[in-house]
C-alpha cells in the first residue's frame, strides 16, 4: 500500500475512518445477527428460572390418599347399611321374676301408719323410737308354688327421714335377733287362713333411698324339712321385695 506525499514531499500520515463510541450502553451483540440456536450459556440466562420445589406431599401421593378416604367411608357405610337393613336387633331380655304375686282382697288398700316404733318389736322398735320414721306402709299379697301350695307375703316399706337412717335400720334388722317390723297378718290387720304371723318363714330385706322393704313369707301347710321349707320361703320374700317399690 502506498502512502501519498504532501506538499512538501515528505509521506502523508495514512487516516481511518473514525472508530465507534465504546459506549457500554451500546449492546455488545446484534440479536438478528445471531443464529436460531443461541450458545448454551447465552440459553441459559434467557431462560426463565425453574419453579420452586414443592415440600408438601406429590399429587399422586394426594390422589392415593384420597382414594384410601373414599375406600374406609364405603366400607363404614356398607357396615351402616348393613346394620340398618338387616333385621332389627332382639330386644334386651326382660328380668323373669320368679313368683307371680297377687293382692290379697283384705285389707282393700295398704295401710299406712306414721308411728313406726308402734309396729316394730326388739332392737328394730328401740331403733324407731329413737329415730322417728316418716311412715309405714304394709300390704298382704299370695302366690302358689308349684305343688299348689298358697304362700301369704306381707310386704311393709318404711320410709325415713333421710338416706343414713334408712341404711341404718336396713343393716339393723339384717341381723339375726335384732326384731323387725310387725308383719301385717301378726298385727292382725289381714288374716291368712292356718297362720297368725309370717315371721317364722321366710325374711327378705331391701333399701332404695329413704325407703326399708322388708318381707315375711309363709305358708300354712309347711315342707317336712324346715331347712327346705325356710330357703323357700326366703325366696318368695326375695322376689317379693320388687312390689315395695309400686305399694300405695
Amino acid at each position: 500500500m502506498s502512502f501519498p506525499e504532501s506538499s512538501s514531499g515528505r509521506r502523508a500520515t495514512p487516516t481511518f475512518p473514525p472508530r465507534p463510541l465504546d459506549d457500554s450502553r451500546t449492546p455488545s451483540l446484534i440479536l438478528s445477527a445471531l443464529p436460531d440456536v443461541l450458545p448454551e450459556s447465552l440459553r441459559r440466562e434467557e431462560e426463565p428460572p425453574p419453579p420452586p420445589r414443592r415440600t408438601g406431599p406429590s399429587r399422586a401421593t394426594l390422589v392415593k390418599a384420597a382414594a384410601a378416604v373414599v375406600i374406609v367411608a364405603a366400607l363404614v357405610g356398607l357396615g351402616v347399611w348393613a346394620l340398618t337393613d338387616s333385621e332389627p336387633a332382639p330386644p334386651a331380655p326382660v328380668a323373669q321374676h320368679e313368683f307371680t304375686f297377687t293382692r290379697a282382697a283384705q285389707p282393700p288398700a295398704a295401710v299406712l301408719d306414721s308411728d313406726c316404733a308402734d309396729h316394730a318389736y326388739g332392737q328394730t322398735k328401740r331403733f324407731l323410737a329413737t329415730t322417728v320414721c316418716q311412715q309405714l306402709t304394709r300390704a298382704l299379697f299370695t302366690t302358689t308354688l308349684s305343688d299348689g301350695r298358697v304362700a301369704y307375703s306381707s310386704v311393709a316399706v318404711v320410709r325415713m327421714r333421710s338416706e343414713a337412717d334408712a341404711a341404718a335400720l336396713f343393716e339393723l334388722v339384717r341381723k339375726d335377733n335384732t326384731g323387725s317390723v310387725v308383719d301385717i297378718v301378726r298385727d292382725r290387720v289381714a288374716t291368712a287362713p292356718g297362720l297368725d304371723r309370717l315371721s317364722r318363714g321366710g325374711f327378705a330385706a331391701a333399701k332404695h333411698e329413704r325407703d326399708v322393704v322388708i318381707v315375711e313369707t309363709d305358708t300354712a301347710t309347711k315342707d317336712p324339712d324346715p331347712e327346705a321349707h325356710r330357703n323357700e320361703m326366703k325366696r318368695v320374700s326375695r322376689d317379693a321385695l320388687r312390689l315395695g317399690r309400686d305399694l300405695k
